[in-house]
Formats: C-alpha cells, sequence, structure tokens
C-alpha cells in the first residue's frame, strides 16, 4: 500500500512538473483536435454550446473549453457527445482530410444550416436536385460575376480615355 502511495505521488509531482506523456495537467494537439470536431459535430447537429452541455451533463462554459482545447473532454462525456450528435468516437480522432469531413470553422453559418438541411433530404433523389440546384445557381453568380468584372474593367478603360462608360 505504502509502494502504491508512494507512485501515486510521484505521479503526481511529475505532472506538476508538466513532464509529457506523465498524465500532466493541460490541453495538447489531440485536445484541440478533439474540441474542434466537437464544435464541427455540434455546428452540423444545429445544437447551441448550452444545449449540448446540458444533454451531456455539463455547462456550456465547458462546452466552450472542451471546444476550444482548453479543457479535456473524459470518455464518458465524448461518448455521450458522439451518441447525442451520431458520430462514431472515430470521428473525434480522425486526423485525415477525406472527401466527407467539412472543416466547420472554414464555413459560415448559412453554409453550415444548408448543409444541415441537404443532409435531411430524405431521398437520394432530393439529394441530386438540390446539388443540381446550387451547381446551376453557382454557375449562373460565376458568369455574372465575370461579366460585371469585364463591364467594370471596360467603364474604367472609357473614363480613363475620357470617353462614356460602358454599362
Amino acid at each position: 500500500m505504502i509502494r502504491v502511495k508512494r507512485l501515486a505521488r510521484l505521479a503526481e509531482l511529475a505532472a506538476l512538473a508538466g513532464e509529457p506523456g506523465t498524465g500532466r495537467r493541460g490541453s495538447s494537439e489531440v485536445d484541440a483536435l478533439v474540441g474542434r470536431r466537437l464544435r464541427e459535430a455540434r455546428l452540423l447537429a444545429g445544437l447551441s454550446q448550452g444545449r449540448l452541455g446540458a444533454r451531456i451533463g455539463v455547462t456550456f462554459q465547458a462546452v466552450q473549453k472542451y471546444e476550444s482545447g482548453e479543457n479535456r473532454l473524459s470518455a464518458s462525456r465524448l461518448l455521450a457527445a458522439a451518441e447525442l450528435l451520431r458520430q462514431p468516437i472515430s470521428f473525434f480522432f480522425d486526423l485525415s482530410d477525406g472527401a466527407q469531413r467539412v472543416e466547420a470553422a472554414g464555413l459560415t453559418a448559412k453554409e453550415i444550416e444548408l448543409l444541415r438541411y441537404y443532409r435531411r433530404i430524405g431521398t437520394e433523389e432530393g439529394r441530386d436536385r438540390m446539388l443540381k440546384l446550387a451547381k446551376c445557381l453557382g454557375q449562373r453568380e460565376r458568369t455574372r460575376a465575370g461579366g460585371e468584372q469585364v463591364s467594370m474593367i471596360g467603364a474604367s478603360s472609357a473614363r480613363r480615355a475620357g470617353g462614356p462608360a460602358a454599362d
């Protein structure tokens, strides 16, 4: 029993000293990754930090700290969050940049909302139609933007030459 206490005390001292791999307190790269993936899954599920926290038994402030990587997410809370967010545990540790992965930090709120509703479309045919619609609108906007850019260049050139501006 004395040996166990001595080992526990050594581990505690090592943790206070901040030695790597000794169970030290503080966050790591993995904690930050898990936090980013937690935020991504939460946003895609359409949950607020408060709602997620209430469902896994913590405050919204704790969820904020998990998402920032400031605090570590315990295994039991991670499992509860994964089940609630309908994600496998591996989702939170996946280091690859596969095609299915969406980096929520790079998406606007409207893009996340669009993706969330897209995923709720029940049929493959419906999702295909939505994708075709988005492609069509995106091409139209890009073409229009390109046309406006040309007309703006034309207008600038005409003004410099002293002629009428082209609209």
